[in-house]
């Protein structure tokens, strides 16, 4: 099976894909069926087998979130998130029912995911809306403002657990409040505009994210994701707090516009991703033992 061939199965199944107003795709089971190489008889009633005695590849959905009563529903179509995930479970976890097809169009999908594939073979672009007035940016309040803040926190949870706070959320605060004094300094020292984040921080200070530290959309995850996919964003690094102990993690120019809508662009990527860590292995990135430290 080449790229070629699987091009020709995907303009095949084209009229079988549909994408609704927000963006979000569905295919028909056959074409699903299609695009693992198994027969959509057999993945009708591995789907129907939820509510029952669940096959094998609906324990695995369920297992990432789809209820079965869901599962039920999609004789009428399987949504873009579900055709991820049926396509990867024939991948690489099916054991011997695994499909060397199945591999090539998860290796297709890995950089822009399901979604975005149905969308650009349907031609799907987002609806132009109505300009609005742009709301102000917030800005962050000064260090001694936001330090001060922290300490009445960190005194607050302190009277609130009897002085039994979570060593691990103690820690938590020491790294920032370290690293909060340390930016500080840095900007007092250094005349220039030059603000270097670790891609976690930028994700949480500049675009909001919760980069949660473990799961799915794990920290470490992310930072591999940038250095695997980015690389050209930079290599800097620097000597911070993490959990207490002063490790060297990469660094990026955030004060260079380039740079700050690449890791947006990468940051964006990897959340939209229904599974960051397979493309992740996929593309190779974990061949290497020694682990990527980001902040």
């Amino acid at each position: 099976m080449s790229q070629i061939e699987i091009i020709q199965i995907i303009e095949q199944i084209k009229q079988e894909i549909t994408i609704d107003s927000n963006g979000h795709g569905k295919a028909t089971i056959r074409a699903t069926a299609r695009l693992a190489d198994v027969q959509d008889s057999s993945l009708r009633r591995a789907l129907l087998s939820a509510a029952l005695e669940p096959s094998a590849l609906a324990q695995s959905l369920i297992q990432q979130g789809f209820s079965p009563a869901a599962l039920e529903t999609w004789n009428q179509g399987i949504p873009d998130m579900g055709v991820a995930a049926v396509i990867e479970y024939y991948a690489f976890d099916a054991g011997r029912y695994c499909k060397q097809q199945a591999r090539l169009v998860c290796k297709a999908f890995n950089r822009i995911g399901v979604r975005a594939w149905m969308q650009d073979i349907m031609g799907w672009t987002k609806p132009a809306t109505q300009t609005q007035e742009q709301p102000s940016t917030p800005t962050l309040p000064p260090v001694e403002q936001r330090l001060h803040t922290l300490v009445l926190a960190m005194k607050t949870l302190a009277e609130l657990t009897g002085g039994r706070l979570n060593p691990y959320m103690e820690q938590q605060f020491k790294d920032y409040a370290g690293n909060l004094l340390a930016e500080h300094n840095r900007k007092l020292l250094t005349p220039s505009e030059e603000r270097w984040l670790g891609v976690v921080n930028f994700a949480e200070i500049e675009l909001g994210k919760k980069v949660p530290l473990s799961g799915t959309y794990y920290r470490g995850h992310l930072g591999t994701w940038v250095r695997t996919f980015y690389p050209h964003l930079g290599d800097r690094q620097e000597t911070r707090l993490v959990n207490g102990v002063q490790q060297p993690i990469y660094v990026y120019a955030c004060h260079d516009p380039a740079v700050a809508a690449g890791l947006t662009k990468a940051i964006e990527e990897f959340f939209a991703h229904p599974s960051p860590g397979a493309a992740l292995r996929q593309a190779g990135a974990f061949a290497s033992k020694k682990a990527v430290v980001t902040a």
